[in-house]
């Protein structure tokens, strides 16, 4: 059911979830049995400026760096319709900020823009922001890649105080211009 709210029972679909849902339980024994407080932060697909493109959530900063090389495609595993939950990192850090200082704690949170997009549509927002069409090379899906994903933030946003405030196409533009301007600066 989406979107995916803190409450929903886990069962990790891969090996990162299940060592994230792991570590959850790790920090929640240490709560019952020393009384460390916590908060624990799940974030949907992070983006920004410096994001490296290894490991999970990376294809926003690949494709920025490869229509900053002026490289004419991009490619997509599976049909491109498949979603995520895309969320600029200075909101992320706001939103830790503010966990720094809430009462409302030993609990877990989204932060997340409670957005779905599309694979096809981030290549659109880019094609905008170069004011270029951007070719598409359709791979075959990966296998144990989820095909929807969008987090519930309402949790965030009444308890910590804090709602994103990047829009995606805003923080598009940033991350562009950082990997436009560092790739063409070597140049």
């Amino acid at each position: 059911m989406l979107p995916i709210l803190e409450t929903q029972t886990k069962i990790p679909l891969s090996f990162y979830g299940l060592s994230k849902f792991t570590a959850e339980k790790y920090i929640s024994m240490y709560n019952r049995t020393y009384g460390l407080d916590y908060v624990i932060f799940r974030f949907s697909n992070v983006f920004g400026e410096r994001q490296g493109d290894s490991g999970e959530g990376g294809v926003i900063s690949i494709f920025a760096k490869q229509i900053a090389s002026q490289k004419n495609s991009c490619k997509i595993f599976g049909d491109g319709s498949q979603t995520r939950d895309f969320i600029y990192v200075g909101d992320v850090a706001c939103g830790i900020y503010n966990a720094l200082y809430t009462k409302n704690i030993n609990t877990v949170y989204n932060l997340s823009t409670s957005t779905e997009t599309s694979i096809n549509q981030l290549i659109e927002y880019f094609s905008d922001i170069i004011t270029k069409k951007i070719d598409v090379e359709y791979e075959p899906a990966r296998k144990g890649d989820i095909y929807r994903s969008i987090l519930s933030n309402e949790k965030a946003i009444s308890k910590l105080n804090w709602k994103p405030q990047v829009s995606l196409k805003d923080g598009l533009i940033r991350t562009y211009k950082y990997f436009f301007d560092k790739i063409n600066v070597k140049r």
